[in-house]
C-alpha cells in the first residue's frame, strides 16, 4: 500500500500542471493577503483575528485545490496510462485508496504551507506598521473549518473526476457549480416556494463553515458540516463505485 501511494504521489507532484495549479492555490491567496496587510488597518488594529482575514480567501482555496483532485483522478485517463497502473496492481480499492490519500496529502500540505506563510506575514508587517492583531484567538473553529473545506473540496474534484473521467468535464462541474448553477437552482427554487431553499444549498454551507459568525436565517456549524459532507459523500461513493467496476 506505501509503495502505490508513494507511486501516486511521485506521478502527481512531477507535472507541470499540478506544480501550476499548487502555485496558484497557495500564492494567489497569499499574495492577496498580504498586499491586504500593506495596505489596510489605517486605523492601527485588525478588527479580526488573522486567521478569520486568512479564511476569507477558504473558498478561491477550496475551488483550486478541487480542480487538483480532479487532476489525482483524470490525470492517467487523459495520458493513457491508467491501464499500466491497473496492470502493475490489479487490486484496484488499492490503487483507489492511493490516490485518495495522495489527494488528501496534496490538500494538506498546500493549505498548510498556506497558513503558515499567512500567518508570518502577518506577523512580519502587521509588527513593522505598528498595527495591532490577533493570530488566532478563539477562532480555532475557524481554523478548523479551513482544512475541512479544502478537504472536502478536494475530494469532490477528485471523485467528479473519476466519474467523468475527463478532466474538462470535471473541472468545469466543480468550478461552476459552486460559483453559478447552485446559486442560480436554489435561488430559483427560493423564489418560487417563497422561502429560504438557499440556506441548503450544500457547497454555500461548506463556505459557510470558516465564517466568524452565524447569521440568524442561516444554518449551525454542525448543520452546514453534515449538509457540505453528505452532498460530496454522495460523489465520493459513486466514484469509488465506478473505478471500480468499469473499464479503465
Amino acid at each position: 500500500m506505501l509503495g502505490t501511494f508513494r507511486s501516486e504521489l511521485f506521478k502527481m507532484t512531477t507535472t507541470r500542471a499540478t506544480k501550476i495549479l499548487l502555485c496558484f492555490a497557495v500564492l494567489v491567496p497569499v499574495i492577496i493577503y498580504i498586499l491586504t496587510l500593506i495596505f489596510a488597518f489605517d486605523n492601527g488594529v485588525m478588527g479580526s483575528s488573522s486567521i478569520v482575514n486568512i479564511a476569507s480567501g477558504a473558498p478561491l482555496v477550496a475551488l483550486l485545490l478541487g480542480v487538483v483532485g480532479v487532476m489525482c483522478a483524470t490525470q492517467e485517463y487523459s495520458q493513457g496510462t491508467i491501464r499500466i497502473t491497473l496492470v502493475a496492481t490489479p487490486h484496484r480499492p488499492r490503487v483507489y485508496v492511493a490516490k485518495l490519500l495522495t489527494t488528501l496529502f496534496i490538500s494538506v500540505i498546500s493549505t498548510t504551507m498556506l497558513l503558515v506563510i499567512s500567518l508570518l506575514a502577518t506577523q512580519i508587517i502587521l509588527s513593522s506598521r505598528g498595527v495591532q492583531f490577533e493570530l488566532i484567538g478563539n477562532d480555532a473553529r475557524v481554523l478548523a473549518s479551513f482544512f475541512l473545506m479544502t478537504i472536502v473540496v478536494s475530494l469532490f474534484g477528485f471523485s467528479l473526476g473519476l466519474i467523468f473521467k475527463s478532466g474538462p468535464g470535471a473541472i468545469s462541474s466543480v468550478l461552476l457549480w459552486p460559483t453559478i448553477a447552485e446559486g442560480m437552482v436554489f435561488g430559483l427554487l427560493s423564489v418560487v416556494t417563497d422561502k429560504n431553499v438557499f440556506r441548503w444549498a450544500p457547497i454555500q454551507n461548506g463556505f459557510q463553515l470558516v465564517s466568524e459568525f452565524q447569521m440568524e436565517d442561516s444554518n449551525s456549524w454542525s448543520v452546514s458540516l453534515l449538509l457540505f459532507g453528505g452532498f460530496v459523500a454522495v460523489f465520493v461513493v459513486a466514484g469509488a463505485t465506478l473505478f471500480k467496476k468499469r473499464d479503465a
